[in-house]
């Protein structure tokens, strides 16, 4: 799957959200439909041969956008239609209806994806976003009654975020079961009222070791489940001198699958075993100052890990044996 991303920052929010500056973090301020135009031709263009592709408007609630401003969006797209697999938009759980998904639908929109971020009522009150987790339920079951994708969006680590909240988000985001989960641990960004909290003391964000550890087991359970996990975190090119505080990195999803991956080589450990794993594992093993081998020797208690690297072997993939190592790390 390949996808254009159009940003159009803030565009039909009914309000700026505690945590949020999407012009900051699309490092877009103003749309130009010749630009758009431009771009999505170009798209097409060099991504002739390929057959899955998609249009997507981010960074704005697409479905509160005047319907004609709706309408010149989609617009610019229909020249290439039959160029692409579909349309997918991002909007909020509360301007989803049957009139807006009829329309949507009639627009070749095939995926939409709700910025949810909690389940929890009391982080969704505490972050003020104007909803209720039954909202965001309603939501999410109408997208899939009307056969579109589902993309879900979440932010562990908002205001009044718990154990409890996390747990809760988890179960209700399984029993939806969305097609994709989007998972974005919370930034405090500058020049948002999340930065006064934090300065005030009213906001404490997870440090980059809890972040890794609750959205490894978010990732955990979503794959348990048969739920697919497309992004972790911000992208890598944000400028890291709007980040006020919060657990940011750019690579925090390489972080978080080497964290995934150790959980499960601990829990398969065989003594006297060699740890047999893909060549396309090693950097997760020795990247980050080889944080993941490091962190294997601790738990399992040994000074060195008996290792054979399998080329042949798929990505994150692994197995213990009784075998002679071909290396020790």
């Amino acid at each position: 799957m390949k996808i254009l991303p159009i940003f159009i920052p803030h565009l039909g929010c009914p309000f700026n959200c505690v945590y949020c500056d999407q012009h900051l973090i699309t490092k877009t301020i103003h749309i130009n439909p010749k630009e758009i135009s431009n771009r999505i031709e170009n798209f097409c263009r060099k991504n002739a041969a390929l057959k899955d592709k998609e249009i997507a408007f981010f960074g704005g609630t697409f479905t509160n956008l005047p319907i004609e401003k709706q309408k010149e969006l989609f617009n610019l797209i229909k020249p290439f239609l039959a160029q692409i697999s579909g349309i997918r938009i991002s909007t909020r759980p509360d301007f989803i209806n049957e009139k807006i998904l009829g329309f949507c639908k009639e627009n070749k929109v095939k995926v939409i994806e709700l910025g949810i971020q909690s389940f929890s009522d009391d982080v969704l009150s505490a972050s003020k976003r104007g909803y209720h987790s039954q909202t965001a339920i309603l939501a999410c079951e109408l997208i899939k009654r009307h056969n579109f994708k589902l993309g879900i969006q979440l932010m562990p680590g908002l205001p009044d975020f718990s154990e409890k909240s996390i747990k809760e988000t988890g179960k209700t985001t399984i029993r939806i079961q969305p097609d994709f989960v989007r998972i974005y641990p919370t930034i405090v960004l500058k020049e948002t009222v999340l930065e006064k909290w934090f300065n005030k003391g009213k906001y404490l964000p997870l440090t980059i070791e809890k972040a890794i550890e609750i959205v490894s087991e978010m990732k955990l359970q979503f794959e348990k489940n048969n739920i697919k996990i497309i992004k972790i975190g911000l992208h890598s090119d944000i400028d890291e001198n709007s980040i006020v505080a919060g657990p940011y990195h750019p690579a925090i999803g390489e972080l978080v699958s080497s964290n995934v991956m150790l959980k499960k080589i601990i829990e398969k450990y065989e003594i006297s075993s060699t740890l047999i794993i893909s060549a396309k594992d090693v950097s997760l093993f020795k990247g980050f100052e080889s944080r993941m081998l490091l962190k294997l020797k601790e738990n399992l208690k040994l000074d060195k890990i008996p290792i054979v690297i399998n080329s042949n072997l798929v990505k994150n993939n692994f197995y213990w044996r009784s075998i002679s190592p071909e290396k020790f790390w």
